[in-house]
This record gives structure tokens, C-alpha cells and sequence, in this order.
């Protein structure tokens, strides 16, 4: 756990706690694809399975963990999700709900809680039943399929993204009623479009928009859960121009602003909401780089000024939650009809999108009064939020012990530093093995070289008759180099072990263990000392061994280490 709370006391007692909303905030999954990075093959498939298992094992722990009563995605819920074709958007589909978010075993809700008048309710109805009775993965996979396939009403629309939303499912509010649906192990899921997903702007396709549509649910609505209202906004359609693009969008906001909110309303945008290029993110950010005014191909950093002045006007939020960015951003928006506005940019749920420690963030509700608003003081203060503001200095304090909401930052594992470790415990590894085997030949070398009974091979400067080893050789007996109860006699009456030529290859033979030297007493029998002398200057006794204790070593690594390595990879699996 880390990140930013509010200096808030809730009610402690075991009534407050069960009628608490829990919600876990997830930003920016943006699973990957060809488009990510532009791989292809075997390498594209081991980025996709090990970014992919990252976010599996992370969301099954914070899910078992602390048992959300609901999870938000906060859009790029696919990387290449706008220009991907439509079945590369269904395998990654199937990605997103079968594997890393474990929709059928996990999710309340198995389709999204709202959806476009669009799809009409014929439809709706009809993958509503289809889901009840589908229970297996060739089911779901057909299920997506269908949700691929454009209704006669769509046909008709053809690309128009107008429409206003329907909601398909009611959300469960009673404590007893959500308690139950934790001790399942499920909770709701609430999704919403970002820029990867179908685009930004003018330059938004539509043809992506219908398809996420159709898949995710409705990119604007509104939800009331713990008592707060969570205003989903498509930021994204409403920076358009484009009247065909932007009209739905601004229809909702409309209508936003003409209720008088009778809840505290948290605000969802993927796109944060504008502030000056100097506004400072906080301490908990990692990246030095502040949230910039610049745009480019389907993206902008922030929305407009007069666009977000608006937005704040219109739906008067007390809190305000953005995506997009990948590293977190605390900040405070300047009063809007008296009130502060806070605002928290989340960081990326992935480990592949540029950021060392991705997180998530957890929210907790608790409204039981029913208040309508809460009233966060704008009192200058060093350690408080930055404002964006141009002509305010300083900062504020966040939201006092009265507020009816809390959130905090919740890290995940740093994976590129483990898997740093990981490569680097075997650089070193094998560079050990190397310099051991380098060092056992350098000491050989110099062994070979110490022995006497070499060393006269390779005085130059003596004959053929000093060089012949003392030595009566007993050719009757075919036993004389291997049997351990018989001793050849030298001309002096003496034995052959007593020698202390013939101990210095028994200290020879101990040293390589099951490697002898081969061919040692072979010199010391051969009748030609020059073919002999030239035989031991190659000296190519060292060279074989090393490279077969090189692939002794290295095949222990691959009998003890690749499977130690496997079971670690099968138990992140599981």
C-alpha cells in the first residue's frame, strides 16, 4: 500500500462497516498486441502471456484481498483496440474477460450495467439470456462473437455513435445484499472508453466506438452506489467538433447539469482535466515529466481549458478520477460555485507501459446521512494539494475528517526489477562457471608443467639415451599398468611406486579424478623421444577436458535450473 489519503475517521462499528462501498479504481490495462511494440511471433506471444499474467495474478490478489464491492476501468482497455480488425478485437476480448479479469467467476454482473438504446432491448435481452444459460468458454467466446455482429437497427445507423443509455442491471445497494455478493467472491464492473480504445476527438472512429459499444456498454452514464452518484463522462467525443461525434456526449452533460444533485458525484474521465503545464503532481509521482498541454495522433494529454471548465460547472464533483497519463497526479482544481475540486490521475494497471511500479486505486464510500456535498475548505497549506490555478500559489488541504469518501494508492510488484534480477543471477551464474573451468585449466596447465618426468621431455639440450626413463619394462605381463597386487621392479631392485616420478602421476591421476592424463605412461615407454616431446608441447589434454566439463556444467544448469524456473512460471499461473 502507498499513495495519498484523506485525514478522515470513519465510523468504526460493525453496522458502519457493512454498509461501507468499497471500489477499486484500475486504469490504462492497454493489453498488449502487435501494435505495442510492432513484434510478431514467438516474441509477441511471451510479451502478451507474461504482461498478461502480471495483471492476472495482481487482480486475483486485490480481489480475494479486499473483496470490492465494485471495479472501474478507466479506459485503454486495449492497446491497439481502435485499429485492430474485428478478430483481433475478439481474441483480445476474450483476453480481457475470460483470462486476466476472470470475468465469469469473478464479475456480478457478466454484461456491462448499461448499454446504448442502440442495441435495442430485443438484443439486449437476448445476449442477457444467452449469458444465463452459457456456462462454458465455447459459450462466451460465442457470446462475443455475436456481440461482433451488427443488429438491424445498427445496420440502419450504420456508423452514427448517437444515443442515449439504458440501464440493463440494477445495482445492488442493500449491505446484506452486497455482503453476500463479496462472500461469492464477486463485484460489479463498470467500464468506460479511452483513446486506445476508439480514438480522441475529431479524429475518433466511429466503427471503433460502435464496436466497444456493443461489447463494454454505454460510454456515458450515471450510477448510484453508497449513496454517491459516479458519473461516467466520455471526455473524449466531447473534445470533438464534429456534431455527429460529440452530440451524445454533450446531451448527457446537458442533462447532467440540469439536476440539482441530491448525492456527492465523483467524476470518471479518461482524459484529465486541464491545469497549467507548471502545476506540480505531488510527491507519490515517479516520473519527473509534469501532465503537458500537448496532443498529437489520437491522443491529448489534457482536455481543453474551456471544454474542462465546463465539465466542472456542469457536474459539480467533489471528487474527480483520470486515466491516461500512466503515473499518478494529485491535484486540485480551482473552486467551481465556491467548493474545491480535487483530482487523482492513476497509474497504469500494466508493467509494460512505461512506468517501474504500476498501482491501482481503492475508494471507500460511506454516506449514511445522505449528504449532497461535501465542503473541502481552500486554506493554503505546505504539504497539501498543488492548485491548478494561475493566479493561486501554494496549496491546499484535502478534504477534512466531514468528507463521505476516502481513496488511497495501492502499489504493485516492481516486475521489470525482478525480472532484471532474475537475468542477472544467471549472467553471474554462468559467468562462474566459466571462470572455474577457465581457473581449473590455468592450474592444470601449470601442474603438466611442474612435473619432473615432463620436464625431461623438454630439455632440449639433452639425447635421446638421458632422455629414456629408467624404467624395465615387464612385457610378459599384459597386467603391469592396472594391477593392484603386483609391482614392476626397476633395475635397481627397487619398485615402481616407490619412485617419485611414479607419485606425481598418481597425484596427477587424483587430480583430474575420472579424466587421467592420457597418454602419460605411454611417453614414458615410447621409443621416440622427439615424437614424444612434440606430443607434449601441444599439451592437448586441457583444451578437451575443459570443453567437457563445460557441457557437464552446463547441463546440470539445464537438468536443476530450467525446471526450477518452470514450476516458478506454472505457480504465477495459478
Amino acid at each position: 500500500m502507498g499513495g495519498l489519503q484523506f485525514s478522515v475517521l470513519f465510523d468504526k462499528s460493525e453496522e458502519a462497516l457493512s454498509n461501507r462501498y468499497r471500489m477499486a479504481i484500475i486504469a490504462d490495462p492497454q493489453l498488449t498486441d502487435w501494435i505495442s511494440y510492432h513484434q510478431s511471433g514467438l516474441l509477441l506471444s511471451l510479451v502478451e502471456a507474461y504482461t498478461d499474467i502480471y495483471m492476472k495474478r495482481s487482480f486475483r490478489r486485490l480481489h480475494a484481498s479486499l473483496r470490492p464491492d465494485a471495479v472501474l476501468f478507466l479506459g485503454d482497455l486495449n492497446d491497439g483496440g481502435r485499429n485492430t480488425d474485428d478478430q483481433t478485437f475478439v481474441k483480445n476480448t476474450e483476453r480481457f474477460f475470460e483470462w486476466i479479469f476472470a470475468t465469469k467467476s469473478s464479475a456480478w454482473n457478466q454484461e456491462p450495467i448499461v448499454a446504448d438504446a442502440l442495441v435495442g432491448e430485443t438484443a439486449a435481452s437476448a445476449l442477457s439470456e444467452e449469458l444465463q444459460n452459457g456456462n462454458s468458454k465455447e459459450d462466451n467466446r460465442g457470446y462475443l462473437k455475436k456481440r461482433q455482429e451488427l443488429t438491424q437497427e445498427e445496420k440502419a445507423a450504420k456508423v452514427d455513435i448517437t444515443g442515449h443509455y439504458v440501464q440493463q442491471v440494477e445495482v445492488p445497494l442493500e449491505a446484506e445484499e452486497r455482503r453476500k455478493i463479496r462472500e461469492s467472491g464477486r463485484s460489479l464492473r463498470l467500464y468506460m472508453a479511452g483513446n486506445h480504445d476508439v480514438g480522441f476527438g475529431d479524429t475518433l472512429i466511429r466503427s471503433s466506438m460502435v464496436r466497444f459499444k456493443r461489447v463494454f456498454g454505454s460510454v456515458n452514464y450515471e450510477v448510484n452506489v453508497g449513496n454517491h452518484s459516479l458519473v461516467v463522462l466520455d471526455t473524449l467525443a466531447l473534445s470533438s467538433r464534429v456534431p455527429s461525434i460529440r452530440s451524445e456526449s454533450q446531451q448527457f452533460l446537458d442533462r447532467i447539469k440540469q439536476e440539482q444533485p441530491s448525492l456527492p458525484r465523483i467524476l470518471f474521465t479518461h482524459v484529465p482535466l486541464h491545469r497549467l503545464d507548471t502545476t506540480s503532481c505531488g510527491k507519490a509521482r515517479e516520473t519527473d515529466q509534469l501532465i503537458i498541454d500537448r496532443g498529437g495522433e489520437q491522443y491529448q494529454n489534457m482536455v481543453d481549458s474551456s471544454l474542462s471548465r465546463e465539465i466542472l460547472e456542469s457536474v459539480q464533483p467533489d471528487m474527480v478520477f483520470s486515466g491516461d497519463d500512466h503515473d499518478w497526479c494529485e491535484i486540485a482544481h480551482p473552486p467551481v460555485g465556491g467548493n474545491l475540486t480535487p483530482e487523482v490521475t492513476l497509474r497504469t494497471f500494466s508493467f509494460a507501459q512505461g512506468i517501474q511500479r504500476p498501482s491501482f486505486g481503492m475508494m471507500t464510500l460511506f454516506n449514511p446521512d445522505h449528504k449532497p456535498k461535501n465542503d473541502f475548505p481552500v486554506v493554503p497549506l505546505d504539504a497539501g494539494l498543488p492548485v491548478s490555478n494561475e493566479f493561486a500559489t501554494g496549496s491546499v488541504e484535502r478534504p477534512s475528517g466531514d468528507a463521505t469518501f476516502v481513496y488511497d494508492e495501492c502499489m504493485l510488484p516492481w516486475q521489470m526489477m525482478i525480472y532484471m534480477l532474475y537475468g542477472a543471477l544467471l549472467g553471474v551464474s554462468l559467468s562462474w562457471i566459466i571462470i572455474r573451468q577457465v581457473r581449473w585449466m590455468v592450474v592444470s596447465r601449470q601442474r603438466v608443467k611442474s612435473l619432473s618426468i615432463l620436464g625431461r621431455w623438454r630439455n632440449d639440450n639433452r639425447n635421446d639415451t638421458e632422455n629414456t626413463l629408467d624404467i624395465n619394462i615387464n612385457l610378459e605381463d599384459d597386467n603391469i599398468g592396472s594391477s593392484s597386487s603386483r609391482a614392476d621392479q626397476q633395475l635397481d631392485g627397487t619398485t615402481l611406486t616407490d619412485d617419485p616420478h611414479y607419485q606425481q602421476e598418481k597425484e596427477q591421476e587424483l587430480y583430474y579424478g575420472d579424466e587421467p592424463l592420457v597418454g602419460l605412461l605411454s611417453l614414458a615407454t615410447s621409443s621416440s623421444a622427439t615424437k614424444e616431446k612434440k606430443t607434449m608441447r601441444r599439451w592437448p589434454l586441457c583444451a578437451c577436458l575443459f570443453c567437457k566439463r563445460i557441457v557437464r556444467d552446463l547441463w546440470d544448469v539445464v537438468k536443476y535450473v530450467v525446471p526450477f524456473y518452470a514450476f516458478l512460471f506454472v505457480c504465477s499461473i495459478i
